[in-house]
């Protein structure tokens, strides 16, 4: 542990806070006075590596591997004069980023508050969800926390790119916000800085309330010229702008009834992967259907967009096809791999959709994804596109697989469902619904249902029989068929999920219940939510 030893004693030495080190930087110490380089030299991939091998123990390591980024109390140390040291790695492809964090003992003389040392460099993510640590415990167990590094992509033409790591406002929220896993901050007059992250908003601890001329400062800042006469006379406008390290950012600003305000989505440029969602065999088939339609649904904010996105990677990754992707906001940047991916952004209503969608087909691609099947129209032209040998991916909102198909087929004026229905059961693929869950632990895990187009289902869609789909899934689980409660009953027994949660989200509760009851588990929460 000499060169733990040795990082240690760089930060105690100058009474420093804090020791960050990012792969292509140069070290630097943070302290209250400010920042101070370490190295004139630029740190390397392969340095941070030796680092990482060292001062974390093998679980913290794997911990990184696979999910992105830990945190780990490093033990006590000579050097460290008995105070405790916290390390906090992220890794994202050949980028790593290391802060070791001192916490200082609370004595009369330094009144300074343990874990919370005043500098500006990002602090760990705010999904870290560290286990208690016996004091004699060698190696505790790694807290983790959502990946760190976001590739830079082109930014809009006019709009402002910022290139030092260091700089304060906005630019250092982006980047505190990116290294906590959220996807999206919010800034408002007479407000604290806040950011979403797992669904949920919470205020960035330590952050200071904004008056009205400070998140008008911050806007103007980082606005391009053509936006800022709209802030300036109180007017909403939206740009895109590029922040190292974070990637692209969506900006819109508002105003309301305590002054201007703004609200940052972060897009990653790194596409989410089967594997990181852990798709089973069964979605990742329907990915490989030459064509047809494959729907996924979900209520609102349950992760439909994440897993298109997924399903599109895994395209990317295996096909050698033309990809045309249709989205209101892309959320997720494809590069193209093994397939040409060209993502669109449609801004405005059904006929601008309709009129992009249709343009989008006369381009021959083998694979359409569309965000939205929001009108009729929309709907024909997708079971159009299915039918006749593209594959389509479309997602739509509704709970459950069986109200997906109940939902695409109410959209279509009654003298077309027929048409519709029998469409579908030729056309139709398979439908992968999700809800988020909450753990116990911490984060949110998705419940998947699917529903695959066997002749059983084939058939009851051709009689318009859907009340009978969700029997046909119940008895095509040996097909790979999931029913929602499966799945949701699943995490429940192994303690991923609190029963009541999956409760909540459950779409068929009474049969939630009554499978739970068959399993021998607990049903009597449901008393004390009534």
């Amino acid at each position: 542990m000499a060169l733990v030893e040795s990082l240690l004693g760089a930060i105690i030495r100058p009474d420093g806070d804090a020791l960050v080190l990012h792969v292509g930087e140069k070290p630097y110490i943070v302290s209250t006075a400010g920042t101070t380089e370490l190295s004139a030299r630029e740190l390397t991939f392969e340095a941070l590596t030796a680092i990482i091998e060292e001062a974390l123990p093998s679980d913290s390591r794997r911990a990184l591997e696979e999910v992105g980024a830990v945190e780990y109390d490093l033990p006590r140390s000579k050097a460290a004069q008995g105070e405790r040291f916290t390390m906090v790695a992220a890794r994202g492809g050949n980028d790593i980023w290391i802060e070791i964090r001192r916490h200082r003992r609370t004595t009369p003389g330094n009144q300074r508050q343990t874990g919370a040392p005043p500098y500006d460099a990002q602090p760990p993510a705010a999904d870290v969800r560290r286990a208690p640590v016996a004091a004699p415990a060698p190696e505790p167990s790694p807290g983790v926390v959502l990946p760190l590094t976001r590739t830079s992509i082109r930014s809009d033409p006019g709009a402002r790119t910022f290139t030092s790591p260091r700089l304060s406002g906005l630019d250092r929220l982006l980047r505190v916000a990116a290294a906590r896993g959220a996807t999206t901050l919010y800034i408002a007059a007479q407000s604290r800085p806040s950011i979403r992250v797992d669904g949920e908003i919470g205020v960035i601890d330590g952050e200071p309330v904004l008056g009205p001329s400070d998140v008008e400062s911050l806007l103007l800042d980082m606005a391009p010229e053509r936006s800022r006469q709209a802030l300036r006379s109180g007017e909403g406008t939206e740009w895109l702008c590029d922040v190292p390290e974070v990637g692209r950012v969506r900006c819109m600003s508002f105003r309301d009834h305590r002054g201007p305000g703004g609200i940052f989505r972060l897009i990653s440029s790194r596409a989410i992967s089967a594997e990181q969602l852990g798709l089973s065999r069964e979605i990742l088939g329907l990915c490989a259907e030459p064509g047809g339609l494959i729907l996924v649904a979900g209520p609102r904010a349950s992760g439909k967009s994440t897993l298109t996105a997924a399903l599109v990677d895994a395209i990317n990754r295996t096909r050698s096809e033309h990809v045309i992707t249709l989205e209101g906001e892309i959320k997720f940047v494809q590069e193209s791999r093994m397939s040409l991916v060209s993502q669109r952004e449609v801004r405005g209503g059904a006929d601008e959709w309709l009129a992009v969608a249709r343009g989008a087909l006369r381009e021959n691609p083998d694979v359409l994804v569309v965000e939205d099947l929001r009108s009729p129209e929309i709907v024909s032209l997708a079971l159009d596109a299915a039918e006749a040998g593209r594959l389509v991916i479309a997602t739509i909102g509704a709970s459950g697989a069986v109200g997906a198909i109940a939902r695409l087929v109410e959209q279509v004026p009654a003298d077309r469902r027929e048409r519709v229905l029998s469409t579908l059961a030729s056309a139709l693929r398979g439908v992968v619904s999700q809800v988020l869950l909450r753990k116990t632990g911490g984060g949110r895990i998705a419940a998947r249902e699917v529903l695959l187009n066997t002749p059983a289902v084939a058939s009851l869609l051709a009689e318009g029989n859907l009340p009978q789909l969700r029997a046909a899934m119940e008895s095509g689980r040996k097909h790979g068929m999931v029913p929602q409660n499966d799945a949701l009953v699943a995490f429940v027994q192994s303690g991923a999920v609190d029963a009541r949660e999956a409760y909540r989200n459950a779409c068929d509760r009474e049969g939630f219940l009554g499978l739970l009851k068959r399993e021998g588990i607990d049903t009597s929460f449901v008393e004390r939510l009534a």
